[in-house]
């Protein structure tokens, strides 16, 4: 599985990021979580400001997640907004996107493909579909596929 790199969470609810982190952990995950509550702040750490000139090389680099889960309906900025966002900046990271949404309604789900998600998971209302979807997704992304290299191609 791998561990060598964060993931992050942006969910605004402290009960759903308190499910995610919990299946994480249940899935073998022992990484860092990084948590964002508002899009805002996962944007600044996904696609940061160029480094000016005369800013040292060493404060320059950052870890980026190796998946990022992002819940559609946040206040503020949106999931939708911060794949826009995300797509349209200059140097758009190579990090998965997976939205994870109550909304089954299929224009948000063709919205977040459009713009870039690498996967869509419908919130089940009952925690222990949502749990075992979880996983799935958890051990898909962690521990099946071959992630990007944090410095790009």
């Amino acid at each position: 599985m791998n561990q060598t790199r964060p993931v992050m969470i942006v969910e605004d609810s402290d009960e759903d990021f308190e499910v995610t982190s919990w299946a994480l952990e249940k899935a073998g995950f022992s990484g860092e979580i990084i948590r964002c509550v508002r899009a805002e702040e996962a944007l600044l750490q996904l696609c940061p400001a160029p480094p000016s000139p005369d800013q040292p090389v060493s404060t320059q680099g950052h870890s980026l997640p190796c998946v990022v889960l992002l819940d559609l309906n946040l206040l503020g900025m949106n999931g939708i907004d911060l794949l826009t966002a995300v797509r349209s900046s200059e140097r758009p990271p190579a990090v998965p996107i997976v939205v994870l949404s109550t909304s089954s309604n299929p224009r948000d789900i063709a919205a977040c493909y459009r713009l870039g998600a690498a996967g869509y998971l419908c919130k089940p209302l009952k925690i222990e579909h949502y749990v075992e979807k979880l996983l799935g997704l958890i051990h898909y992304w962690l521990a099946t596929v071959t992630l990007p290299p944090t410095d790009g191609p």
